[in-house]
């Protein structure tokens, strides 16, 4: 068995654990729809449903014998900088979360990645970096009557 195949056999049966761990943790919750919306667990559960799928498949074509046409290894050389262009930056926002509030980071966090790794012109950075938040605010806030985190900040905030 080859490496990359082992190495897709364990990170499917870890991820399909997980799923399952999440979707048993769902279903305590419960998964229906209430008179408000959606109730507790029914996203988790089909987010575990959507993480059990794709692992699943990647157990099956492991297991089918497929192969890649050229030979890899599970972390190739020289993809390790890209790796950490995504890490570092979750890394850091994480704890700010809780300090300065999702929105706020969100905002600062999306600007200055679509600029670090993107270079994409100022108003298409903008525009996302302030929508996407927007939209998170009207879909939890409004929509779900579920608030996120706002920090130190929420005081000063008008919402």
């Amino acid at each position: 068995m080859a490496k990359m195949q082992r190495a897709n056999i364990i990170c499917a049966l870890v991820l399909l654990l997980l799923a399952g761990l999440v979707a048993r943790e769902a279903i305590r919750l419960e998964i229906g729809w209430g008179d408000i919306g959606p109730k507790g667990g029914f996203f988790p559960f089909w987010l575990a449903v959507i993480l059990a799928s794709s692992s699943l498949t990647v157990l099956m074509k492991a297991f089918s014998g497929w192969r890649h046409t050229k030979k890899e290894f599970f972390f190739p050389r020289g993809r390790l900088g890209l790796l950490l262009t995504v890490l570092i930056p979750i890394a850091l926002v994480v704890p700010l979360i809780e300090a300065i509030g999702f929105y706020i980071t969100a905002f600062f966090y999306l600007a200055l990645y679509i600029w670090w790794t993107g270079r994409k012109r100022l108003w298409v950075n903008l525009s996302i970096s302030i929508l996407f938040p927007l939209a998170i605010f009207f879909v939890f806030e409004k929509w779900f009557l579920i608030p996120l985190p706002k920090g130190y900040f929420e005081a000063y905030l008008p919402f």
